[in-house]
C-alpha cells in the first residue's frame, strides 16, 4: 500500500471529515442522511490518516510531492 495522498490533500480531507461529522450530528433525526455523512467522515478521516486513497490508486492519481529535500544534520 503506497501513499498517494499528499499533505495538502490530507489536510483538506481531514477538514472535510470534521465537517461531515458535524453534519451527521446535526441531521441525527434524518437517519439515512446522518449515516451517509458519518460514513463519508469515516472514509475521509481514514484516507487522511493513512495517506492512501484506493480510488486514487485505481485511477493512478498521486498528490504526494515527488520532490526530495536534502537532509541537513
Amino acid at each position: 500500500m503506497q501513499a498517494n495522498v499528499g499533505m495538502v490533500d490530507g489536510c483538506i480531507r481531514g477538514c472535510l471529515a470534521v465537517v461531515s461529522l458535524v453534519v451527521a450530528v446535526v441531521l441525527i433525526e434524518q437517519v439515512i442522511l446522518s449515516l451517509a455523512a458519518a460514513l463519508l467522515a469515516l472514509v475521509l478521516a481514514a484516507t487522511a490518516l493513512t495517506h492512501h486513497c484506493p480510488l486514487y490508486e485505481l485511477f493512478r492519481l498521486n498528490t504526494r510531492s515527488h520532490r526530495t529535500h536534502p537532509q541537513h544534520h
